[in-house]
């Protein structure tokens, strides 16, 4: 083989042991939770039960009676569940907050440094074999996490990192973020390409045929192609509110697909926060250039549709 294509040895060796150690710092944190609630003066929970929520719960065989428990299966779930399929786009998501001590906080901490190391050599890997096609890194890559015992991992749930408020803020404000939806256009060429990389070897039937009706398509509609990406779900967005002599200070927190951790005083309860329901407001949606397209996709795999022209 030659010189180019060995793979990426240096970011090889450093994976397993860093999905070992990765594993550990999962395992830690979620025994360290488990107990929290089961402590005579328990440390107060906040957590919302969305419909997504309530499946994650399902998925991972936990209740919302037992909140850190939940919580701690939910950071330690860094592979896919046996009903997840193959969709790399789909995470577990519970929103929410919880009040622990700060050696739970410490804990937190360190997964989340290993989930940056863990991102980073993956990244490294994917960069330094860049002279082979990505489904031949990808493969390779999945093959590397097989052989070290983790042949289902989850590269998302791997990544994402857990929020913290390491500092005790005086209030938390609570919002939802409602779903959003944007239009954008694409070109024949960009749509080829896409459908290339999802089937390189040209297996899938229906792969296939969306790459035929994509070259019949008549040069006069090469200018109408539409991608429509939605972000499916809400976020809770948490923000931290400080109380000084000058006054209010906000600090964003993130968007909260999973529990907040807050750092505990000798109250063992939350700061003040703002209360929302389990399901984001219902809204009128706006009726923009969604009109302009077919309400069938032309190309289902890339969420393409045709526009209308007047």
């Amino acid at each position: 083989m030659a010189t180019g294509e060995q793979p990426p040895q240096s970011a090889a060796r450093r994976l397993p042991q860093l999905l070992d150690e990765l594993h550990r710092a999962a395992s830690a944190l979620e025994e360290q939770l488990q107990p929290l609630e089961q402590r005579p003066r328990p440390y107060e929970h906040y957590l919302l039960q969305p419909s997504f929520a309530r499946h994650a719960a399902e998925e991972l065989e936990g209740s919302f009676e037992r909140p850190f428990a939940l919580a701690g299966a939910l950071f330690a779930r860094l592979s896919y569940g046996e009903d997840a399929g193959s969709d790399a786009r789909t995470t577990l998501q519970i929103p929410g907050l919880l009040c622990v001590p700060a050696e739970t906080i410490a804990l937190a901490s360190r997964l989340n440094e290993v989930k940056l190391a863990f991102a980073s050599t993956v990244k490294d890997f994917r960069e330094a074999g860049k002279p082979r096609p990505d489904y031949d890194r990808d493969r390779q890559l999945r093959d590397l996490f097989a052989q070290a015992g983790y042949p289902r991992l989850h590269l998302r749930q791997c990544y994402r990192q857990i929020l913290l408020c390491p500092e005790r803020p005086d209030a938390l404000a609570l919002s939802w973020i409602k779903a959003r939806k944007s239009i954008r256009k694409v070109t024949p060429d960009w749509c080829e390409r896409k459908l290339v990389q999802i089937d390189p070897q040209g297996a899938d039937p229906g792969i296939q045929y969306q790459r035929q009706l994509l070259a019949g398509l008549h040069p006069s509609q090469h200018e109408d192609l539409r991608q429509v990406q939605v972000q499916s779900r809400p976020n809770l967005q948490v923000a931290e509110i400080f109380r000084g002599e000058d006054g209010e200070r906000y600090h964003q927190v993130g968007y909260a697909a999973m529990p907040v951790l807050v750092v505990s005083d000798e109250s063992r309860e939350l700061p003040d926060y703002s209360r929302v329901g389990d399901e984001p407001p219902e809204g009128r949606r706006r009726q923009r250039r969604d009109l302009s397209l077919d309400r069938e996709p032309f190309l289902p795999a890339l969420r393409v549709h045709l526009r209308h022209r007047a």
